[in-house]
This record gives C-alpha cells, structure tokens and sequence, in this order.
C-alpha cells in the first residue's frame, strides 16, 4: 500500500510539473519580450544587452530566443539562440521607463515578432508558389481542365507579387530595426546626444504594411477560388 502511495505522490509531482511547464511556455508565447540569463555572457556587446523576443519551442523545454544586434559595418543581424525554460523569464516593459534599453525593446520587440512572422509567411507562400506552378503545368496540357488555366495563372501572378510585397516590407523592418539599434549605441557612447529613442513607424511602414495584408486577402480569394473550382470539377 505505501508502495502504491509512492507511486501516486511521484505521478502528482510529475503531473503538477508538466503542468507548471505548460504554464510557462504558455506565457512566454503570449510575451512579446523575455529576459535570458547568462545571455550576456554568451554572446558580448549585444545592444539591448538580456533581452530577447521568444521565438520557438522544443520540448520538452527548450525555447528558442531572437537577440537583435548590428554589425560595425551597420548590418542587422538575429541571434537565434535555445535556452533552457528555467533561464528565460518573461517581462512586461515599459514605454515610459526611464532606462533606455528597457524602453526601446518595449518599442521594438513587436516589429521584430511581425519581422520574424513574416520569414514563416515567406516559406509558405515559396511552398505554394512551386505547388501552384506545378499544377498549373500540367492544367496547360490537360484536356479537360485546360479551362481552369487562367485561374491557376492569376494565383501565381499575385503569389508573386505578395513574395515582392514581403521583400518589400522586411527591408522596412530591418531599416526600423537598424536605426533603432544605432541609436541604442549612440546614446551608450553619450546619451546627452539623443533625445528621443522612440522606433522611427513612418508612413512607408503604415503604407507598405496595409499594402502586404491587402495583397495577402487578394491572394488568399485566389486560393480559395481554386479549391472551389477544383470541387467543382470533381
């Protein structure tokens, strides 16, 4: 009887404990920034020091974090970095708070979250772009489905308009990311010379953003289109 206790009391604690790590995982996706310990250890002069945006999870507890960083020759670069769970701690920062590093990873930590999404939209619309095409080749030599060619055409036209679009708007990210992080080093040498850290969202941004979620809906009624057609043709 004390043996089968044992084993009770034993599964409780593991049960209770994949419980706490379900826990945490769940509130580090839902946080755009964390701080990782020992971060600045690993990886020297980065600008905005132990903050990082989580980025992927491995179990069963891995999590994998994005440092934003910057070149002397003024290049944007990512650290993707896995961690353990017990080292990464989410944080809720401050646009207000009067250290600067704290303030400016509350500005930038959303755009790098969207930069980072938009690289999983960049695969999946690759992916989709050579499927269509593929199947678009074989609709041009088809006699029965010949007419749903235009279709297909049109689908591959806006998919590759919407890749362009992504180029488009992730070199408005990495140019957001880039003269924030310069600034960051600026106001380390002195801060007397900077004034205003805030994140440069200019119109280009607002435009080139509404512009890539209107094409991406475009795309998207193509896509369903095809499926449509393709039901209907069955």
């Amino acid at each position: 009887m004390s043996l089968l206790l044992v084993f009770l009391f034993m599964g409780l604690i593991a049960y209770l404990y994949l419980q706490y790590q379900n826990y945490q995982i769940r509130t580090i996706r839902n946080s755009d920034v964390v701080i990782v310990k020992g971060a600045e250890d690993r990886y020297p002069n980065l600008p905005l020091g132990n903050f990082a945006v989580p980025h992927r999870f491995r179990a069963p507890d891995r999590v994998q974090v994005v440092f934003p960083t910057i070149t002397d020759a003024g290049d944007v670069e990512y650290i993707y970095s896995w961690h353990s769970l017990s080292s990464v701690t989410p944080v809720i920062l401050s646009r207000t708070d009067r250290q600067n590093k704290i303030r400016v990873m509350a500005e930038l930590a959303p755009i790098m979250k969207e930069h980072l999404k938009l690289e999983f939209d960049t695969i999946a619309l690759e992916k989709q772009f050579e499927k269509i095409n593929k199947i678009a080749k074989l609709v041009a030599v088809s006699d029965f489905y010949s007419s749903q060619l235009e279709i297909y055409e049109k689908a591959i036209d806006e998919t590759n308009k919407l890749i362009k679009k992504v180029d488009e708007l992730s070199e408005v990210y990495v140019r957001i990311v880039r003269e924030t992080l310069i600034g960051t080093r600026i106001a380390d040498f002195n801060p007397d010379l900077l004034l205003d850290l805030h994140v440069p969202l200019d119109a280009q941004y607002e435009r080139v953003k509404a512009e890539y979620q209107f094409m991406k809906d475009t795309t998207q009624a193509y896509y369903d289109l095809l499926k449509e057609s393709q039901g209907l043709s069955r």
